[in-house]
């Protein structure tokens, strides 16, 4: 048993204290989910879309929330298996800080990947079936694909880029969103090897054979040349005569190249701005014919 209340000015307060915790815990959350990166997913659900159509439709909408669910499941896993190195190479991060424990960032991240193939089969079944492969592949990404270095790089880069492709199948035609993904994949590559030339201290810690520990950093860094200019050329045959739409995308991944030596995290940041840049010049491509 417990005392009654007398007073319901204690009440109103006790019920008011909690809610700042429950903010704080949100935006751990969202910090944990990477918001940033998973609306650049769903904006990429949205760019595959517009190569086929203008009109939107309760698919692509679904496909769109597949990806924010998938990106989320992808991050939350990817934070709990790096929660040891994470408490060296980033401490601020909400499961090293200990704003999120670990059982509860896996709790979010097997929640998400249900809810993520839930939507993507709503949207059409085929993109169910390939989500349970992606969810294969985020689920192993931390103990078997971040530890095979160019091999697993390329896989990030094509998971990355699948959002093209569930934008153009919720919209009708998956060819669309191949080309798309094909243009991307590149892209993601010199973004992910540029991540690793920045996280090598992290990456030792960890005993991962990334190019840069396994090959050294001017390897990676070419490595990072010959892929963004295996985008430009994807991407200048994808706009053809409209360069105007191309020229702000690789004027940024010049800039990113040029910054990856001395500024890695600069350079990968410079390889995020490129591929906003790309998918806003694919919107305003338009419909293929």
């Amino acid at each position: 048993f417990t005392p009654a209340r007398s007073d319901t000015a204690p009440r109103a307060a006790a019920a008011r204290a909690p809610r700042p915790r429950r903010a704080r815990h949100a935006l751990a959350v969202l910090a944990l989910a990477r918001w940033p990166n998973a609306l650049i997913a769903a904006g990429g659900v949205g760019v595959g879309a517009a190569r086929v159509t203008r009109a939107p439709s309760a698919g692509v909408l679904l496909a769109a929330l597949a990806a924010v669910a998938l990106t989320v499941a992808a991050n939350a896993w990817n934070d709990a298996a790096d929660a040891d190195v994470d408490r060296v190479a980033h401490p601020a991060r909400p499961v090293p800080s200990g704003r999120i424990m670990v059982a509860e960032a896996q709790h979010i991240a097997t929640g998400a990947a249900l809810a993520g193939v839930a939507l993507a089969a709503g949207a059409r079944w085929e993109l169910g079936a390939l989500s349970c492969a992606v969810v294969a592949a985020l689920r192993a990404y931390s103990p078997t694909l971040k530890r095979m270095g160019l091999a697993g790089n390329l896989a990030v880069a094509l998971l990355a880029s699948l959002p093209f492709l569930y934008g153009s199948s919720a919209a009708g035609s998956a060819g669309a969103g191949l080309a798309l993904v094909a243009v991307a994949v590149p892209l993601h590559l010199a973004r992910e090897l540029a991540k690793d030339l920045a996280d090598v201290a992290g990456d030792a810690l960890a005993n991962r054979r990334t190019l840069p520990r396994t090959a050294g950093p001017a390897a990676a860094s070419l490595a990072i040349a010959v892929s963004s200019l295996a985008f430009a050329i994807l991407f200048a045959k994808l706009v053809g005569s409209r360069v105007e739409l191309a020229a702000p995308a690789l004027a940024m991944v010049a800039v990113a190249c040029a910054l990856v030596s001395r500024h890695p995290a600069w350079g990968a940041a410079a390889f995020k701005l490129a591929m906003l840049a790309a998918m806003a010049g694919v919107v305003f491509l338009g419909p293929s014919a």
